[in-house]
């Protein structure tokens, strides 16, 4: 079960928290900050609310609560609080500041918020806490809910499906059926087949009935990626079936009802298909009630190393391996990299290193080609000192020396 620990020496903000109805939730309440932390370094704390008034030494809780490198939110209540500096809160959307009159409700609402931001992350699979995944996860706990079109932006590899999945796993509709279909490289009657399906006999090849996917998603979410890419003939009745929610298969002759919440997806831009000639313009803003953008990779590098990590981790469980991580100049080399594939390309290159690995750290000998340099001579800014040189030799840095050292060492720890 989540938990809200609330540090105050408010009695009236305490007297409106122990009534606040948070379902699945514990509250604990705390005056003293130890006994608050001491809750928090146990785990399972979802939020953390700090009410700094009545505290003079409050930056000095704030830092050890960091120091506990918990996944708990922060939220910050005090007249003075300003934001903290980004060395000491690495997770910076993860921290909301509330000046000391706000009303004790919208404070109550602002901890359910994030209990629900919370819930959608981890219904998700999206992994990051950067300001671009924060923004993304906040649309997506908005829209969940509410039973209408969503039209997702994004490059290829960003992880579009992902999006659509968590929309449906956070609905109404989560009991029903997640149904998805690649609308790319499909001939008009292919995909008139695969969307509304076809009776036996109604073309060459059809040996028997066959459901599509509007039959199929039926009280639940249909999932079209790269709608973009829809033949215009194909558009018409497209638009129509959405409009209606009627249908005909190929070779039907008994009109069908769907009942789907659609989640269309492209990264194509859809206003430059219309003005083609190439995109139904009215289709287009049949999709588009609300607009959901997937940021790309190179858009919150600060999420590559917590990503990383947790490929590897997949692939170490997956094959049975024992790579235990990666040493600093390959994050940073990560980092980077402009990743034009985006996660699905980061998640295909972190499975061929782990696999070729094995065991032990990976290091930027183990990169693919295009990650810079791989000969640790050319590395100047772990290995400074150039080959060559004898120890005797007065043109060595003793301070340089010292420096290659230390960092070394810190690699092997």
């Amino acid at each position: 079960m989540r938990s809200v620990v609330l540090l105050s020496r408010n009695t009236k903000l305490y007297g409106a928290a122990s009534q606040w109805n948070l379902a699945g939730v514990e509250l604990f309440m705390f005056e003293s900050p130890s006994e608050a932390l001491a809750r928090i370094s146990q785990g399972k704390t979802s939020v953390f609310l700090f009410d700094t008034r009545d505290y003079p030494r409050f930056r000095h809780v704030e830092r050890k609560f960091f120091s506990l490198k918990t996944d708990a939110d922060l939220i910050l209540l005090g007249q003075d609080v300003s934001p903290l500096p980004s060395e000491e809160a690495n997770s910076s959307m993860a921290v909301r500041l509330l000046p000391a009159d706000t009303p004790a409700e919208e404070t109550r609402v602002v901890v359910a918020r994030l209990l629900q931001l919370r819930q959608v992350r981890e219904n998700s699979g999206i992994f990051g806490r950067s300001r671009a995944i924060a923004e993304m996860l906040s649309m997506i706990a908005h829209t969940a809910a509410l039973d209408i079109n969503v039209l997702v932006l994004g490059e290829s590899g960003t992880g579009k499906e992902l999006v659509a999945q968590a929309l449906h796993n956070n609905s109404p509709r989560r009991g029903g059926p997640f149904i998805s279909l690649n609308c790319g490289a499909m001939s008009e009657g292919v995909l008139e087949s695969e969307l509304f399906g076809h009776v036996k006999g109604s073309f060459t090849g059809a040996v028997s009935d066959h459901s599509g996917v509007f039959k199929r998603a039926h009280g639940g979410t249909l999932f079209l990626d790269e709608v973009g890419e829809m033949p215009l003939g194909m558009q018409t009745r497209f638009l129509r079936t959405l409009e209606t929610g009627e249908f005909l298969a190929v070779g039907g002759t008994k009109l069908e009802k769907s009942d789907i919440r659609l989640v269309a997806a492209t990264n194509q831009d859809l206003t430059q298909r219309v003005a083609e000639g190439h995109f139904r313009q009215d289709l287009y803003y049949r999709l588009k009630v609300v607009v959901i953008n997937t940021p790309s990779l190179r858009d919150h590098p600060e999420d590559i190393p917590v990503l990383a990590e947790k490929f590897l981790l997949e692939e170490n469980k997956r094959h049975h391996l024992h790579v235990k991580g990666f040493t600093r100049s390959t994050l940073q080399a990560l980092i980077d990299h402009p990743w034009p594939g985006n996660v699905r390309e980061l998640r295909n290159t972190i499975s061929s290193m782990v696999v070729l690995k094995q065991r032990g750290m990976i290091d930027q000998n183990d990169l693919p080609v295009g990650f810079g340099p791989k000969i640790a001579g050319t590395d100047h800014s772990y290995l400074p000192v150039p080959f060559g040189l004898h120890a005797s030799s007065s043109s060595i840095d003793p301070g340089l020396l010292a420096h290659t050292l230390l960092e070394i060492r810190q690699e092997l720890k």
